[in-house]
């Protein structure tokens, strides 16, 4: 059971649980609309819950921004107290009545990189619609941090990617290693012999960078071969988003470096593009699962976590 001193909080007794939930399930999703999908209430439910809530500790609570409802310093205070032990009620409660994927409607959230909205999400979602039509996802583009408290929290159910360990209170699986590789056209004056380190640092570039841990893994490992040889990449493109690299490089004599599963997944269908292993020597990258020890028993979490493992287990999903 929560357990919350009127004295740090100036919680009054009669706040009950359901209004808590409101208030952890608004500040997860910066939104009354998708807290109430996500609880099962009316938007207007949701509403007259932050109504009480905002008269019972003369707050606002939650003031609007450009990216969603944001709490104010009150809200943040009451939810760092309270969302844990909310999480752990949740927890208990799933456990308690299981778990059936054809019958749930339940939305879990993931953590994840570009890497992962390309290469997991398809993926999942293919094999896991047949057998739970109603079960929703949403990926997180978040820091280490961020993803670290809102496991925590309960705000994210688990991370996917090249991410750090979280800590001792984390579980973490390793699914595959991940490489880097050079990609460009099919007739690129470059494809037609072996791409050597020095032609590779000639030549022109098109830079993706779409943050994140990945992504400045690669730059370390080249930064460091450039700085060595006094030298540096000629980048003539840098890009934010993964759409369109593919069409970028049909048409330029660009090279473009990108883990590799990512590149097998936006060259899928297209022949006019050939791949080439990267000329500079790059340490693998583990590509890892991760999520907290509170959610390691319960069963949505479970299923969830085995179906990604059993993904990247057979011969068509790594």
């Amino acid at each position: 059971m929560v357990s919350i001193s009127s004295e740090n909080t100036g919680m009054k007794p009669e706040i009950d649980l359901n209004l808590l939930r409101v208030l952890c399930a608004v500040h997860a999703t910066r939104s009354a609309s998708k807290a109430a999908d996500e609880l099962g209430m009316t938007q207007s439910g949701v509403s007259n819950a932050l109504r009480r809530l905002r008269t019972s500790f003369s707050d606002p609570l939650f003031v609007r921004c450009a990216d969603g409802m944001q709490a104010t310093a009150r809200a943040q205070e009451l939810i760092d107290l309270i969302a844990p032990g909310m999480a752990d009620i949740e927890s208990a409660l799933t456990s308690t009545t299981g778990f059936d994927p054809a019958q749930s409607s339940r939305l879990f959230r993931i953590m994840a990189s570009d890497l992962a909205q390309v290469v997991l999400m398809p993926r999942l979602l293919a094999r896991l619609s047949p057998l739970a039509s109603n079960v929703r996802f949403e990926t997180v583009d978040a820091s280490p941090e961020d993803g670290r408290r809102g496991m925590e929290g309960g705000s994210i159910d688990m991370v996917f990617g090249n991410w750090p360990a979280f800590g001792l209170d984390f579980h973490r699986q390793v699914l595959f290693k991940e490489t880097f590789v050079v990609l460009m056209r099919e007739d690129h004056p470059l494809s037609r012999r072996k791409l050597t380190r020095s032609a590779y640092l000639n030549a022109r570039h098109l830079d993706y960078r779409p943050g994140g841990v990945s992504y400045q893994s690669l730059r370390q490992v080249l930064d460091k071969v450039l700085q060595t040889q006094n030298q540096k990449r000629h980048v003539t493109f840098t890009a934010a988003h993964a759409l369109g690299l593919a069409s970028v490089l049909c048409e330029s004599d660009l090279l473009l470096t990108l883990p590799s599963r990512l590149v097998s997944a936006i060259t899928f269908g297209r022949t006019q593009l050939v791949v080439r292993p990267l000329p500079i020597d790059s340490p693998e990258m583990a590509i890892t699962l991760q999520w907290h020890t509170r959610v390691h028993r319960d069963p949505a979490v479970t299923w969830l976590r085995r179906s990604i493992v059993d993904i990247f287990s057979t011969p068509d999903g790594g």
